[in-house]
């Protein structure tokens, strides 16, 4: 579950939504060409400029965002092993055994304690049938830490290799968990290139999200 925020021009407004509608929203806000951003703690964020027509011909333009954020932030809870643990789910027909209270798939097995925090923390979904999948929020998480970006302090003062007067570099760069890299003129330009990125890779993960959602559902 989420808490999900809507700002409009009334103001904002706040409630409670589904994994299923986050899914649903995330899509329509792809196919409209919204700016995704997806958080540490399994959260998304989306915005858009609103136009509508005001007094005469003008037109009036508002910023718009809807944000979804997980009652159960994910963050602290993806350390190396747990991250394996979820991987492991993703990349099999996992199911859960209530007998034993483990996930299992193929020849690997998640102990009862591992299985058991899976569980709590909601990283996982267990549907009528046992069978085990990633929860959004751990999907969105797993992705995000792939892609922790930040910029570097500008170059500062230095002196030529070459000798002479000494200079300043504004210059600063745009760096990402993944490996992109890109070199910015400025602190500004680093940090346009890091939100280029963000959008292009957090479109295609949504992309892929709500691809395999009529399998996973």
């Amino acid at each position: 579950m989420f808490r999900e925020s809507i700002t409009h021009p009334g103001g904002t407004t706040e409630g409670t939504a589904s994994e299923q509608h986050a899914l649903t929203t995330l899509a329509r806000a792809l196919r409209r060409g919204y700016a995704i951003d997806l958080t540490l703690d399994g959260g998304a964020a989306i915005g858009w400029t609103a136009h509508r027509f005001g007094p005469g011909e003008t037109v009036v333009s508002a910023p718009r965002s809807i944000t979804f954020a997980p009652e159960l932030p994910v963050g602290r809870a993806l350390t190396d092993a747990t991250c394996d643990d979820l991987l492991l789910v993703q990349s099999s027909d996992a199911t859960y055994d209530p007998l034993n209270r483990v996930f299992t798939g193929g020849i690997w097995r998640i102990p009862q304690a591992a299985t058991a925090r899976l569980r709590a923390r909601g990283l996982v979904v267990v549907d009528e049938r046992n069978r085990v999948r990633p929860s959004l929020t751990a999907r969105i998480g797993l992705f995000a830490r792939d892609h922790r970006t930040r910029t570097t302090e500008p170059g500062g003062w230095f002196y030529p290799a070459g000798g002479g007067a000494r200079r300043y570099s504004a210059a600063s760069v745009a760096i990402c968990s993944c490996g992109f890299a890109r070199h910015g003129h400025d602190r500004a330009d680093a940090r346009r290139h890091i939100t280029g990125h963000r959008t292009e890779v957090s479109a295609e993960f949504v992309r892929d999200l709500t691809a395999a959602a009529p399998a996973t559902a």
